[in-house]
């Protein structure tokens, strides 16, 4: 115990009018229309608009964190908590835990805290406390923008270092998604009739809500703020039991899952491209990715692979950049303690530089989920494919991914459709994964090497396959400017018209075709990496000296090739793959 809590006890036993609450549903009071009632709740608002600010005395450190007891309430009436201590090691009060969007950064909306004192919050956390108050009894729980001092950096490192305690010893975590809305009723009643494993339209369902009601309800409810969190990812994978809440309407996180796999099932969309469905970490893949890691966790396999890392974290929003990596600190051995002062290059860099070293040279990384040998490759090459200068924008080494730029275009190397798998047999990765093996089934050389100031290097085995001669916007290469040594090509692939948005179309110098992401130019060259499913695209550094070859990754690509995609071409090349370096 430090210093700053010998005045504090944990084994108090204060607050005698707590009882604990039904886990079923939280219970929120409606407003009395009563009139001397509506006046005293008007000066009680007064006075909290007057009320001194509040200013944490203490910080939370070492295996230390707080809890808010949320005194009873109903209606528009002032929200008050108080502060207790609890040991994220053995709390000795049963608590909650809510995740939540904050949607702003702005805490125009305020409640009292210990006592008379105002504590500033955002309007969609006083609406959510509102609606967990119950009206007579009080209700311990665990909030981050209460229960942690959010302008002491020092602080929150602290508390994200123990976060995985605090939601794992949570008797609950309630999701709370924001007010209800039209069809949101007849939405979370469907879900609980939905029988496991039941796929039938049955008519006592149908009655409930017309299937296009059903869509409909299911899409305004995805496109809530929550699920675009990075920080709702561990709380959720963490939690021993979850309830997602709308307005007053619940339902456990599986009828929510239920819910999703139905209607994809039974009422697929309508065909065609779809911007956001074809991005990674959509809505849909979120919540299937998060279900397989609840399994993990439950299963106490606790090693978020690096796949899952980057598109969730790359398909999620924070206000700190930080959050991208240590939001996932309780669900890794990632063994950076969490630092908010430090720089996101340095950051990112020894993240990747850990994670490639975890899965080829640490046993527990791999034993931990039996990893296979093409499990582990996808990992390795599911960090080149979400790297790239052509995707970031921060100035890192081109072979780190940049998390704070959020995926722009439908990838080539996996796909985006949800996986909902038996997550005990760790088949999540392999069924994302798309037919592609350009790079056969054999990894080539893959280390991170680490240089003063965090720019990283990485040393890698590829085929350099041909050079890029033309860039247009449109499928139409002008062939009298193919190099007349170029093959015939046959058994043309044709690609996905996803793949097109975002993308320019080139022509190479022994005239394959083939698409790349914006800013690809003539001089950049076609590369195939050992392992990897799908092409990329390199630029040659200008420095390059007579130690080793260096480039810049710029993206994955697409070449109009079977022989190509399907790695015919590397098993009749493979003693050309040479060892070049990424900066």
């Amino acid at each position: 115990m430090t210093e700053a809590f010998r005045t504090w006890s944990l084994g108090s036993t204060g607050y005698p009018d707590y009882e604990l609450q039904g886990d079923h549903k939280p219970l929120a009071g409606s407003p009395d229309p009563n009139k001397s009632r509506r006046k005293k709740r008007q000066s009680e608002t007064q006075d909290l608009d007057s009320a001194p600010e509040f200013h944490y005395d203490t910080v939370a450190d070492g295996d230390a964190f707080r809890v808010a007891v949320l005194q009873p309430g109903s209606g528009s009436k002032p929200v008050s908590c108080s502060l207790i201590w609890q040991d994220s090691k053995k709390p000795q009060k049963p608590y909650r835990c809510l995740s939540y969007a904050w949607e702003s950064t702005e805490r125009t909306e305020a409640i009292f805290l210990n006592g008379f004192q105002r504590f500033p919050v955002t309007q969609n956390l006083l609406r959510a406390l509102q609606s967990l108050r119950d009206s007579r009894s009080t209700t311990l729980i665990w909030v981050d923008q209460i229960c942690i001092d959010q302008s002491n950096d020092k602080e929150r490192g602290h508390q994200v270092n123990i976060m995985k305690h605090i939601f794992n010893q949570a008797r609950m975590v309630y999701v709370w998604l924001g007010e209800a809305g039209s069809g949101t009723q007849q939405l979370f009643a469907f879900a609980k009739r939905i029988a496991p494993g039941d796929d039938s339209l049955k008519k006592p369902l149908k009655q409930l809500i017309s299937q296009k009601k059903l869509k409909d309800a299911l899409e305004d409810l995805l496109q809530r703020p929550w699920f675009q969190r990075v920080w709702v990812i561990p709380e959720v994978a963490l939690s021993r039991y979850t309830q997602v809440m709308c307005g007053e309407y619940i339902m456990t996180w599986d009828s929510l899952v239920k819910l999703i796999r139905y209607v994809q099932i039974r009422l697929p969309t309508t065909p065609g491209f779809a911007k956001q469905e074809s991005l990674l970490g959509n809505r849909r893949q979120r919540i299937a990715i998060i279900t397989q890691m609840i399994a993990s966790q439950k299963e106490c396999r606790d090693h978020t692979d690096i796949a899952q890392l980057l598109i969730l974290a790359k398909s999620s929003r924070a206000t700190d950049v930080h959050d991208m990596v240590y939001a996932f600190q309780g669900l890794t051995y990632l063994t950076t303690f969490p630092d908010y002062s430090r720089g996101p290059v340095s950051l990112f860099g020894d993240t990747v530089q850990m994670y490639a070293n975890s899965i080829q040279w640490t046993p527990p990384y791999a034993k931990c989920h039996q990893l296979s040998e093409e499990q582990k490759i996808f990992q390795l090459m599911s960090i080149i494919y979400s790297a790239g200068a052509l995707q970031q924008d921060l100035s890192l080494p081109s072979f780190v991914p940049d998390w704070s730029c959020p995926w722009r275009l439908a990838p080539i190397w996996c796909k985006p459709e949800p996986n909902f798998v038996n997550a005990s047999k760790d088949e999540w990765s392999l069924g994302i994964r798309t037919d592609y093996r350009a790079g056969g089934d054999h990894q080539g050389d893959f280390e991170v090497i680490e240089r003063p100031k965090g720019r990283h290097l990485l040393r890698i085995s590829a085929l350099i396959l041909d050079e890029i001669l033309l860039v247009t916007e449109h499928p139409t290469p002008d062939t009298s400017q193919i190099l007349s040594t170029s093959p015939v090509l046959e058994d043309p692939e044709t690609p996905d018209s996803s793949l097109e948005y975002g993308r320019n179309y080139f022509t190479s110098a022994k005239g394959y075709n083939g698409l790349a992401t914006e800013g690809v130019a003539p001089g950049d060259q076609i590369a195939i990496l050992p392992g990897g499913d799908v092409p990329i695209i390199i630029r040659p550094n200008p420095e390059n000296d007579r130690t080793y070859r260096a480039y810049r990754l710029l993206c994955e690509c697409y070449v109009q090739s079977s022989t190509i995609m399907y790695g015919d071409y590397l098993r009749s090349n493979w003693t050309l793959c040479e060892d070049i370096i990424f900066i």
